[in-house]
């Protein structure tokens, strides 16, 4: 069956799909032949614990039974919004009620439904500069007009989104919502400081706007101090917060989350089916996370912190000298690197591709346009060994890239 639309059939779509066919999309996952794979935000496979999950099936199945493989309700399984408030509590002394939390099919489901709740093509939203490509995509089939926000070793530059956010009111207009990561930004890195995640929620309550926050990788933190959420230091109901069991358990259980408001919980739940997201895998991750959760984190930090250490050693080693400026995140899965003046960015494609190596241009993270001096490294997929050899490789390609 051919791929391409039909001029009879394209008038027949939504405006979204519409919309959709033009927007641009997110990276593809690596090409098979690539060595070194540090392309995508890849689990490490090694770290899912197999056994574990087959044992923690075995006990839920005798216990639940024919209830774990029928519909479940619109909100999702109690017992993983029971587990989810556990988790804010063990990792942040955070205390939430299971009823303030609907259960989605991944953290991006969990972005898409929040979208869709305040989102009317051409509203106009808030984003960071650079973002995450796969929720831009997102955002932009939704139509809405994106503002962007710069951000800096600090994180989201408050400073700027004030002068937006004025400059939209002045204009007679409003910022229906803005979309921000406040730990280990993907792709830049930098975690917001306490003092920046105040006055980001002190100007949504000024401006009358809604917060979404998105913490993916919230747990998996190799140093600093962990930050208050945003969601936490809210006292208006203006913020929703998206999580995800996919980075601490497995990304194939396709589980995420919204943490809102009270009031908002009805709007968002009347997007989602009345059967329930994955009442099945919810047990199993339930089942799995409730008594295994703070050990195996505490493994996947030292995983990735390894990881991580790796490549950024590889790097310095190769590049040390040059005017090259790569990230140190306290926690996450990825490095960001400013490439060197004068690096021609098609040559280094095309020199990372006969190394084997993987990344991700700086272009797809950014919504209205820049990127062009920067790449992205996943260092969550490779082992430490191979972060560091792939590295070295393309350290060596962005020195012959250059100019």
């Amino acid at each position: 069956m051919s791929s391409q639309h039909s001029p009879a059939l394209e008038q027949l779509l939504s405006t979204r799909a519409k919309i959709g066919m033009g927007a641009s999309l997110p990276p593809a996952r690596p090409v098979e032949h690539a060595q070194y794979d540090f392309g995508g935000g890849f689990p490490d496979p090694a770290s899912f614990p197999y056994d574990g999950i087959v044992e923690a099936t075995a006990r839920m199945m005798k216990v639940e039974g024919a209830q774990a493989l029928t519909y479940g309700t619109p909100q999702g399984y109690l017992g993983l919004r029971e587990l989810v408030c556990h988790k804010y509590e063990l990792f942040e002394g955070l205390k939430v009620k299971p009823e303030n939390i609907v259960v989605s099919n991944g953290s991006g489901h969990a972005l898409s439904l929040a979208f869709s709740a305040f989102l009317d093509v051409g509203d106009v939203m808030i984003t960071e500069a650079p973002t995450f490509s796969g929720t831009l995509h997102t955002i932009r089939r939704h139509g809405p007009e994106i503002v962007d926000v710069p951000v800096d070793g600090d994180g989201l530059v408050t400073s700027v989104l004030r002068e937006k956010l004025a400059t939209l009111r002045k204009q007679g207009r409003r910022c229906k919502l803005i979309y921000t990561i406040p730990n280990f930004q993907n792709p830049a890195g930098p975690t917001l400081t306490l003092k920046r995640r105040q006055e980001v929620v002190a100007l949504a309550q000024e401006f009358d706007t809604v917060i979404l926050e998105d913490d993916a990788y919230g747990e998996l933190r190799f140093e600093g101090e962990p930050q208050p959420s945003l969601f936490s230091l809210d006292t208006s109901g203006r913020v929703v917060r998206a999580g995800t069991i996919s980075k601490i358990l497995g990304a194939g259980m396709r589980l995420g989350w919204l943490l809102a408001p009270s009031a908002l919980v009805p709007v968002l739940q009347s997007f989602l089916f009345g059967g329930g997201v994955a009442p099945f895998t919810s047990r199993v991750s339930t089942w799995y996370m409730r008594d295994n959760m703070a050990e195996h984190v505490k493994v996947l930090v030292n995983v990735y912190r390894d990881k991580r250490d790796a490549m950024l050693r590889g790097l310095w080693e190769i590049l040390k000298g040059t005017d090259v400026e790569i990230s140190k995140p306290e926690g996450g899965f990825f490095i960001w690197i400013k490439l060197p003046a004068g690096t021609d960015t098609k040559r280094l494609q095309t020199l990372a591709g006969e190394a084997r190596v993987q990344y991700t241009a700086g272009l797809a993270f950014f919504p209205n346009g820049g990127g062009e001096r920067h790449i992205r490294l996943a260092f969550s997929y490779e082992s430490p060994e191979k972060c560091y050899e792939g590295a070295r490789l393309l350290g060596r390609a962005i020195l012959a890239a250059k100019a």
